[in-house]
């Protein structure tokens, strides 16, 4: 995982969150999906994402196949996966999950369904 873009101006960030911003803004890895929904349902990111409107994007992919990716785009209360190569591992190439377990579910899915096309 790491930062994509800025959708928008990013909100007042406290100093652990524009450290941990510049921490997402290299490349990040994680375990599994149950490890990486896990982070991302933190207080740590909530707190980095803080509002309600999206205002900053991440690419996840897959190590194996750096090609293999897909858009995270979280808010305080959601986060929306986007699959903008439409490989057909996301429902309708956008789908939004409201709590980890969905998340980790979703990501998992995700990433079976590119590992084995």
């Amino acid at each position: 995982m790491a930062k994509s873009r800025n959708i928008d101006n990013p909100p007042e960030l406290i100093q652990e969150s524009i450290m941990l911003l510049e921490t997402l803004s290299g490349l990040c890895s994680f375990h599994s999906s149950d490890d990486l929904a896990s982070f991302l349902f933190t207080d740590m990111f909530r707190t980095l994402i803080g509002t309600t409107e999206p205002w900053v994007a991440f690419e996840i992919g897959v190590y194996a196949d750096h090609a293999k990716t897909i858009e995270v785009i979280p808010t305080v209360d959601k986060i929306t996966l986007a699959d903008a190569s439409m490989t057909g591992g996301i429902p309708n190439n956008v789908i939004i999950a409201k709590n980890q377990a969905n998340c980790a579910l979703i990501l998992q899915n995700w990433h079976d369904y590119v590992m084995n096309e």
